[in-house]
């Protein structure tokens, strides 16, 4: 940053390479955000500038960050987790699963994750910085294009975000975003949201869930899979707990949701088109819980995860009809923000 810059707290974006990746941040005196755009945009730091503390969850397991899965069989999610060092990523058009996709076979939480992204523009002003960027998938027809908006007096990072759809036949998408939190922020945390339930997805495994599969019920207690006590689900799993879980919520009031630390003082919260994505799936690991392949016992993280499908397979949801539908060489567009905040409870203004 310029000394120009730092005097007028003028927004700015600047490169910078660590670890073989070339990030952009993007900042102003609120926060600083860095992307990845080779790696699907991702996100891979989250800062709140006056305290330091990055929001983002690293991967022990994904260090140093790899672009490529290894030369092995593929299966059990490895094609995500070879790769995923942590940071907030989009799943697109498949939602969660593996699986095919009209003919596409496509993997864990999708294409768009792991597809180069293009910087199209950074336009910057003494008061307003816009970047824009544009994945473009290889197996199928879409086009998924995000611009970030900084405001210099604002703690909030504005986020628009489009999926085209080349083919002349409207397409049925599920597209979620995935956040993964940790740091200082999760010590005795808890996820406000306005959701009334919450569901536990059925699963061919149920010895391997500590709650119980397909449980639905008022947000935010769910029953244990033995004892049956009821889970705080709200509550951040403290580290080398070895709880772990991973829900869904929805039925919301308001598209929003905050990491709230009353320690702190401090949350991380999200506002989100509730009529885009109804849904929110929320994974929360405190370490220890999870023995085997991918954590093998490591790992203290919390997620809030916008959605527009339930976390079913991509054959169920488009049977169900719980998909979102993309006209035919057309888009369908959303809006978010995103920020550090110091109070629990939304809507949250600039």
């Amino acid at each position: 940053m310029n000394k120009t810059a730092k005097k007028s707290n003028q927004p700015v974006a600047t490169w910078r390479t660590a670890q073989g990746r070339r990030l952009l941040a993007i900042e102003n005196a609120h926060f600083r955000v860095e992307i990845w755009p080779d790696m699907g945009g991702a996100i891979t730091s989250y800062v709140h500038k006056p305290s330091g503390l990055d929001i983002m969850w690293r991967n022990a397991y994904g260090q140093p960050p790899r672009r490529h899965t290894i030369g092995q069989p593929v299966g059990g999610g490895s094609d995500l987790f070879d790769v995923m060092d942590g940071s907030w990523y989009v799943s697109l058009p498949n939602g969660f699963f593996p699986g095919d996709y009209f003919g596409a076979p496509l993997g864990t939480h999708g294409e768009l994750r792991c597809v180069p992204w293009t910087v199209e523009s950074i336009r910057s002003t003494a008061k307003t910085l816009r970047v824009a960027f544009v994945g473009v998938s290889v197996r199928t027809p879409v086009v998924y294009r995000r611009e970030l908006t900084v405001h210099a007096a604002s703690a909030h990072l504005h986020w628009r975000e489009t999926v085209g759809n080349r083919s002349g036949a409207p397409l049925p998408v599920a597209w979620l975003h995935h956040p993964v939190f940790s740091g200082p922020l999760l010590d005795g945390a808890r996820l406000v949201a306005p959701a009334r339930t919450v569901t536990v997805n059925p699963t061919g495994k149920p010895s391997a869930m500590q709650l119980k599969a397909g449980y639905k019920g008022r947000w935010p207690r769910v029953p244990e899979r033995t004892g049956g006590r009821m889970r705080d689900c709200s509550a951040a799993p403290r580290a080398g707990s070895g709880l772990d879980h991973s829900i869904q919520l929805a039925d919301f009031s308001a598209g929003r949701g905050c990491l709230w630390n009353e320690k702190l003082k401090l949350g991380f919260a999200m506002q989100w088109d509730l009529a885009m994505f109804p849904f929110a799936w929320s994974w929360a690991h405190g370490g220890g819980g999870t023995p085997r392949y991918p954590m093998w016992g490591e790992g203290h993280l919390m997620t809030l995860q916008p959605s527009t499908s339930p976390p079913r397979r991509f054959g169920d949801l488009l049977r169900r009809k719980e998909l979102r539908v993309v006209p035919a060489q057309g888009s369908v567009t959303a809006e978010m923000r995103t920020g550090f905040v110091t109070q629990p409870e939304g809507p949250w203004t600039d």
